[in-house]
């Protein structure tokens, strides 16, 4: 099993907004929320776990509205 990160948000405005910002410096992709999560938007944003301090880092500068959660594939 592969292991890697979301960050899930509150509106697709959020996780957006939150993509055009993190694309140039983080290698993430967005994706449909995982199913477990159903109670956020239906967006999230997909990275490598490995980057976890360094995302948590870029949400706390841009003021994004957004939680991380760890998945397996």
């Amino acid at each position: 099993m592969s292991r890697y990160a979301v960050i899930l948000f509150k509106s697709s405005h959020d996780a957006i907004r939150a993509d055009k910002l993190l694309r140039d410096i983080l290698p993430v992709t967005l994706m449909p929320t995982p199913r477990r999560f159903s109670a956020s938007c239906g967006i999230a944003l997909r990275f490598d776990e490995s980057q976890i301090a360094e995302t948590e880092e870029l949400i706390r500068q841009h003021k994004l509205r957004g939680t991380i959660k760890l998945m397996e594939d």
